[in-house]
């Protein structure tokens, strides 16, 4: 396909990143002609210098044929007026970035005449990312499925585990869970295991099971906490103010310390939060909001760096659940070696979702892309598929027949209200909801991709 990305900075290089990987005609635009030149040397795509809201550099990065503009500039308001003038050029589909909470309410009446495929806000998408976790303390992440009927759950297995020295075969059935080992990531390589897998100390996991399941699996497993009911939150930027609505609604208590006197009247004013006009990065301050008394802590300030010292600073005080806010992209693997319990990034999130729409596009009538989320570090996906009639070789098969191309399991079947951990013997039905794990290499945009 025929992309443009409009928007140089972090959140557009992140995408280009991932979608440059699936052999798409790429073409970058920014009026910063050092970041044209740098994102082009790095992801070898087209660059165009200008703005995007001028018609003649639309018209030179080919806004007339192009299948999708995507606009992820700072500016709401220029993103929009991008994607509206790309679609008047003969653009096919457009996704703007829209972070402003104001316009969240406008946007679903003029979405429609603005002709916007779809809008992306990544400060929403990574409050809802952390409200999940909230939800599965256990867990180091968490992906929702199939409206919240299905999990996929991460977390390291340690030393006294009962996943520790364990095969797969032996955990089902001396747990008695419903539960399946999806993937694991064992020194950077990302392996999608059998039966006779034997897990070891320090494996990163991830499971998948039915929503009810899991607060059933963390108690056999000895690993289960209570889900936060008090939390402590430095930073009032646009993910808390997100968050709290969603937190206010669960009647989960929320202390939050910002600096900014204009980001705590906003939150009051909003919510009615407790917020603490203070220094969030003062050890006084957070031992004066009870740190050491709180179920979650969360680090969501603008620098990443402080982030990172408040979050360690928590572990030393045995916060349960520790959450970390890392915006620049190329700090999570070198922030990750830190041992840090749960890290957020949003324009990672962002990514994934426009990636997700993007395979969505080469869809065909036979199933259909309805979710997609890059788990285990970014080293595999999780794909949920329609499945929108009988496909010959994939429907009415016992799964042990079936002959999946390497770094490929189906995870879950979803039939009607049912959830189905698979067995060899059940199939894929028309009509069925299906979730398939694979490693990034695969690149699957149909459900006919998983077979050889």
């Amino acid at each position: 396909m025929k992309i443009i990305i409009i928007g140089c900075g972090t959140v557009g290089t992140g995408i280009c990143s991932q979608i440059a990987r699936e052999g798409h005609d790429i073409t970058v635009v920014d009026d910063h002609e050092q970041a044209v030149s740098e994102i082009s040397n790095i992801c070898d795509v087209i660059g165009v210098v200008g703005s995007g809201i001028d018609i003649s550099v639309l018209r030179k990065a080919g806004a007339d044929k192009a299948d999708l503009v995507i606009s992820v500039t700072p500016s709401d308001e220029v993103n929009m007026l991008c994607c509206l003038a790309a679609r008047k050029l003969g653009t096919r589909n457009t996704i703007a970035r829209v972070g402003n909470p104001d316009y969240s309410e406008m946007l679903q009446l003029i979405k429609q005449d603005m002709n916007l495929s779809m809008t992306i806000n990544p400060e929403l998408a990574a409050a809802k990312k952390i409200y999940r976790m909230l939800r599965y303390p256990s867990a180091a992440k968490v992906e929702t499925f199939y409206r919240g009927k299905v999990e996929l759950v991460e977390f390291a297995v340690t030393a006294n585990s009962p996943f520790c020295n364990k095969s797969l075969f032996d955990l089902r059935s001396s747990l008695k869970v419903n539960f399946l080992v999806c993937g694991v990531l064992r020194g950077g390589e990302m392996i999608i295991p059998s039966g006779t897998f034997v897990l070891q100390e320090g494996d990163i996991i991830g499971i998948t099971a039915p929503d009810e399941e899991l607060n059933r699996l963390f108690k056999a497993a000895k690993m289960f906490k209570q889900p936060a009911k008090n939390i402590l939150i430095v930073g009032g930027g646009a993910i808390t103010y997100h968050l709290e609505g969603m937190l206010k609604q669960s009647k989960i208590n929320s202390t939050i310390i910002e600096r900014d006197n204009a980001r705590c009247y906003a939150l009051t004013d909003a919510y009615g939060s407790t917020v603490v006009r203070d220094d969030g990065t003062k050890q006084e301050v957070l031992l004066a909001e009870g740190i050491e008394r709180t179920d979650a802590f969360l680090a969501l300030a603008d620098k990443d760096e402080e982030n990172v010292i408040m979050s360690l600073y928590a572990r030393t005080k045995k916060v349960p659940k520790i959450i970390t806010l890392i915006h620049k992209l190329s700090y999570v693997d070198f922030f990750a070696s830190t041992d840090l319990q749960s890290i957020v990034t949003p324009k990672t999130i962002t990514a994934t979702a426009i990636l997700q729409y993007v395979r969505a596009l080469s869809d065909d009538a036979d199933s259909e892309i309805e979710s997609l989320h890059k788990i285990m570090d970014g080293n595999a996906e999780a794909i949920e598929f329609s499945i929108k009639q009988d496909i010959e070789g994939i429907t009415g098969i016992p799964l042990k027949d079936l002959r999946p191309r390497r770094g490929i399991l189906i995870a879950c079947l979803i039939r009607g209200r049912k959830v189905v951990i698979p067995s060899g013997l059940d199939a894929i039905h028309k009509g069925d909801t299906v979730l398939i794990i694979t490693t990034s290499d695969q690149q699957l945009t149909n459900i006919k991709d998983i077979v050889k």
